[in-house]
């Protein structure tokens, strides 16, 4: 009998322990939802708007809509959804589905992966199944681990990107930082920028808040020299406040 104890301990133990570390992993705050205004040039052209919420398995599943709106609604009505899910192991986000779909255009656009890590795989919608990087990144999770493990300064993070279709390689590292008027008010930022491998990559740049978990509240894309630009214009949720280091 003192032996059945002793082993039902160890167990309830260990099982203790397995939970406090999966509960060290989700360092990610949810639910969460941060709302952009988004500027093609000096034009406020849009909104989109992000969520994360926190599985009871302790994954995550996010959403973003992009909507139309000003100017660019005179000739668009498109908008643009993204759904994903992804775990967080051993301190990275590791995607596990992606899918992006439009609404309100003539064609249809749905495209969507799922990503097999026990296999090695990327399995399509509508195309093969290829290998699967381990430094693999769907373009929804992306922010999202930038928020638990950024570039360190001075070395590059070379990550493979999975839009739903296809997967593409850059390398990102920290440039810069500066410091940016924002609805949390002033902070310093860390600015990441993707380095292009090839000559017609677009420009890619992340505003990172480190006193707030690396929040993004800056996103930029420059296509042929025009920005487009999302800014931080609301955020509901609880957001902690952590030193910079």
């Amino acid at each position: 009998m003192i032996r059945l104890w002793r082993r039902l301990a160890i167990g309830a133990l260990l099982s203790l322990l397995a939970l406090s570390a999966r509960a060290a992993e989700t360092a990610l705050p949810a639910p969460l939802e941060l709302r952009y205004v988004l500027h093609y040039g000096d034009l406020t052209v849009g909104r989109v708007t992000k969520t994360l919420t926190r599985e009871a398995d302790g994954t995550y599943v996010i959403h973003s809509r992009s909507k139309p709106e000003g100017m660019a609604r005179w000739f668009t009505s498109v908008e643009w959804f993204e759904e994903g899910h992804f775990e967080v192991v051993e301190g990275r986000v590791r995607p596990l589905s992606f899918l992006e779909y439009r609404v309100g255009a003539d064609k249809s656009h749905r495209h969507s992966a799922t990503f097999d890590w026990k296999a090695g795989q990327i399995r399509y919608s509508h195309g093969p199944v290829i290998p699967l990087p381990p430094d693999t990144q769907d373009q929804g999770s992306l922010l999202y681990a930038f928020m638990v493990n950024p570039p360190a300064p001075g070395s590059d993070q070379t990550i493979h990107i999975s839009g739903g279709k296809k997967l593409k390689r850059y390398r990102y590292a920290q440039t810069g930082s500066e410091t940016l008027k924002t609805v949390l008010g002033t902070l310093q930022t860390r600015i990441v920028e993707r380095k292009p491998l090839e000559k017609d990559d677009e420009q890619f740049r992340i505003w990172l808040a480190p006193a707030r978990m690396n929040l993004p509240v800056r996103i930029q894309t420059i296509k042929r020299g025009q920005p487009t630009t999302l800014d931080l214009e609301s955020i509901a949720g609880t957001l902690p406040v952590t030193p910079a280091p």
